[in-house]
């Protein structure tokens, strides 16, 4: 019996995680198409390119566990990008690969799996700073605008990704869904 709740206890936890993250995506990725069409003049085309440098940098992160977007994001930006409640990506075993773990029991998974949702925005934002710092440069200082550009429309919108994704679509005709369910 207790194995079975274990199971449906994971299942749970890691539906929430992918729910959360499909919502972190389109409200990020939304409000970044927003603020680049605003405030720094790109179009359709050009968002949609910088978006597919993101996709890629997001299967280059996931084809090894030996590092985290968060920590690919400091290593090319020198940026630290975090969660707010001052823990850093070193001291967490799903976000650092060199970490040594024991095997996991179900429950240490499932507490995991809790945890890593407050890594979700962070490792998004920190795809997004990657895509920009490849594709166009962007050091500390304009990548620190954009983010701050990026928190202001998210307030904007009311957090509401749908309220972004349809804004996406009749002003910028950019489907912000298809950008990271697409494949590549």
């Amino acid at each position: 019996m207790a194995k079975k709740k274990h199971k449906h206890a994971f299942r749970t936890a890691t539906d929430r995680l992918e729910s959360e993250g499909r919502r972190q995506c389109a409200l990020l990725y939304g409000s970044c198409a927003i603020a680049l069409n605003r405030h720094w003049k790109k179009g359709k085309d050009a968002i949609v390119r910088l978006f597919d440098v993101s996709g890629e940098i997001w299967h280059e992160c996931a084809s090894t566990n030996l590092r985290s977007m968060v920590e690919m994001c400091e290593t090319e930006t020198g940026i630290e990008v975090q969660c707010g409640n001052g823990k850093t990506w070193r001291d967490l075993p799903y976000m650092n690969g060199s970490l040594q773990t024991a095997r996991m029991t179900e429950g240490q998974w499932i507490y995991m799996r809790q945890q890593q949702i407050k890594w979700i925005a962070p490792q998004v934002m920190a795809c997004i700073m990657i895509a920009l710092h490849r594709k166009y440069g962007f050091g500390f200082d304009r990548l620190s605008r954009i983010y701050g550009q990026i928190q202001e429309i998210e307030a904007e919108f009311h957090d509401d990704d749908a309220k972004i994704r349809e804004y996406c679509r009749t002003e910028l005709m950019i489907d912000i869904y298809d950008v990271f369910t697409r494949p590549r």
